[in-house]
Order: C-alpha cells, then structure tokens, then sequence
C-alpha cells in the first residue's frame, strides 16, 4: 500500500489481494492510522487481482465508520474482476467506483448521495459466522436482494436472535453449524430452514459465491410460498 494527501483526501494504492487475514487487517490498520488527520479517503484498486467476501466486507465496514465520522470512501481504477463482483453483489451501489483518482478526488466536492434504501422492517434471515467482515458482506448482499437481517458471530447470541426474532431462514458457515446441531441453538431454530455456507464461500470469487446463496435463498422461499 502507498498513500498520499490530495487536498483534504488520502489516496491509497492498494496492489496484491484483499482477503481474510492478513491482508484485510493491514488495510483496515492504515485506514485506521491515517483517519487521525483526514476522513476522506480514496482507495485505487487498480493492481489489485481479487477481493473476497471478507474483503468486501471490510470496504463496507470502513465506508460505514468514515461516514458516521462525516467521512466518506470511494474506490477508482478498479479491476475489471473485482468490479464484477461488485456488481454481482450489488454492493456497486453502495461502494461508490470512478475512473481515476481525479475523478474520485472531484467527486468530493459534490453533494453526496441520499444513500441506500433502508433494511426491511421485519427480518426474516439470521446470519451466522465467525468472520464480521464475511458478516459485512452478507448483509450488503442480502440487503440489496430486499431482504432484512440479522447476524451473529457466535452460537449463543445466534440462539438468542431466533428466540426474539424467528427469522424464516438460518444462513450459517460449516463449522459453526456442525457444533450448533444440539443444544440451545438447535431448540431454538424451530421452523427455520436452514442454508450451510461451505468452507470455502470466504475464499470463492465473491459475486459467484453470493449469486449461488442469493439463487438458494430464492429456492426456499419459492418452496414456502408453494
């Protein structure tokens, strides 16, 4: 990562990969760093070869946390691979991309946008897993396929969620699920239907792995309705 101030905005140059790990907590640590002296920020993703969902996850979590700063996050040159899955995932309308960092720098200046439409009112899916930036992810696309949510990182505040809450649909990674088949959380899932993430949904190409969950979820609710 390079960055350098442009007015009151810092660009950063990203190059490599933005992923779970290592790679998404240097990201969110410069952010973090640099947020001290300015709330605007730039991110220039054009050597940038693949974002996961945990990535994209975090661009969201950073874009929610500048703005309740009275900062903002945009993205310019981005790959054409990493713009698919953006759009796939629908979260282009939440992550504002440019053409180049002028553009992205100009833009600004300009008045924002109102911002997305509001979550539904009644919630009807639980997420549940371990990574919040997967967590992120999730809730954009789902969001932006007009469904509410809720989540959770862990089984117990999971259980409690479907007590108060009885989401229709239970969306939970592998693991989490293979522990959680007795016990509170079990009890508690009731009539919910249940979606398993694999292993690898963290690591796919993100609008693949979130088009797939989106076309499940649409197979459950149409056997429901009928």
């Amino acid at each position: 990562m390079k960055h350098r101030w442009i007015g009151d905005v810092i660009a950063i140059e990203c190059s490599g990969r933005i992923v779970e790990g290592a790679e998404t907590a240097a990201l969110e640590r410069r952010v973090r760093d640099l947020e001290v002296v300015h709330r605007d920020f730039v991110l220039d993703l054009h050597e940038v070869s693949f974002v996961d969902s945990a990535g994209l996850g975090l661009l969201v979590r950073l874009l929610a946390r500048l703005r309740r700063s009275s900062g903002d996050l945009k993205l310019c040159r981005v790959a054409p691979n990493v713009e698919r899955s953006l759009n796939v995932s629908r979260l282009s309308t939440v992550l504002a991309i440019y053409q180049d960092v002028d553009a992205a720098v100009e833009a600004f200046q300009r008045p924002p946008d109102e911002g997305a439409p509001a979550a539904l009112e009644v919630v009807d899916i639980l997420c549940v897993h371990r990574s919040a930036d997967v967590l992120a992810y999730l809730r954009e696309l789902l969001r932006r396929a007009g469904y509410g949510l809720i989540s959770a990182t862990n089984l117990s505040d999971a259980a409690t969620l479907l007590t108060v809450r009885k989401p229709r649909i239970v969306v939970i990674d592998a693991q989490s699920r293979a522990i959680g088949m007795s016990g509170r959380f079990a009890d508690a899932i009731g009539n919910a239907r249940v979606l398993e993430l694999p292993d690898a949904f963290s690591i796919e190409d993100p609008g693949e792995a979130g088009q797939r969950l989106l076309d499940d979820i649409a197979r459950i609710e149409g056997r429901a309705i009928g």
